[in-house]
C-alpha cells in the first residue's frame, strides 16, 4: 500500500498498515505466482481492515458511553434533580467531553482494540457475536 494517502499521525491507520502489510506478505509468499492467491491476499487484507474498524468503533463507543454515564451521574447526584432543559444541555456537554477524552486516548484505544482482535481470533463464536451483533 502506498503511504502517500495515509495520515502518519493516526495510530489506527499505522497499526492497521502494519498488520495489513504482514498479511499481504504472508499470503503473497504462499502463492507467489497465482492470481487467485493475490485475490485471496487482498480479501484477507480487506476483511482484517473491516474487523479492525468495526471493533475500534465498538471500543470507542463503549468508552464514550461509560464516560458520559459517569459525568451525567455525578451531575445529577450533585444537583439532586434536573429538568428537561438542563438534561438537554448536559447531554450535549457530556457528549463533547466524552468525544474529547476518547480522542485524547486514541493510541491506547487502538492498542486495546488490537489486543481484543487477537483475543477474538482465538474465540470464533465470541468474535462473530461482537462483530455482527454489536
Amino acid at each position: 500500500m502506498s503511504n502517500a494517502d495515509l495520515d502518519e499521525n493516526d495510530h489506527l491507520i499505522r497499526a492497521m498498515q502494519k498488520d495489513l502489510d504482514r498479511i499481504l506478505a504472508e499470503k503473497s509468499a504462499d502463492a507467489s505466482s497465482q492470481p487467485a492467491g493475490a485475490r485471496g491476499a487482498m480479501t484477507a487484507v480487506i476483511a482484517e481492515s473491516v474487523r479492525t474498524q468495526r471493533l475500534y468503533f465498538v471500543v470507542r463507543s463503549v468508552l464514550m458511553s461509560l464516560i458520559s454515564a459517569l459525568i451525567y451521574f455525578l451531575v445529577v447526584l450533585y444537583l439532586g434533580a434536573i429538568d428537561a432543559v438542563q438534561a438537554a444541555f448536559l447531554g450535549v456537554f457530556v457528549f463533547v467531553a466524552a468525544l474529547v477524552v476518547s480522542r485524547l486516548f486514541d493510541k491506547q484505544i487502538v492498542s486495546v482494540s488490537k489486543k481484543i482482535i487477537s483475543f477474538l481470533n482465538k474465540h470464533n463464536r465470541l468474535k462473530t457475536f461482537v462483530l455482527k451483533k454489536l
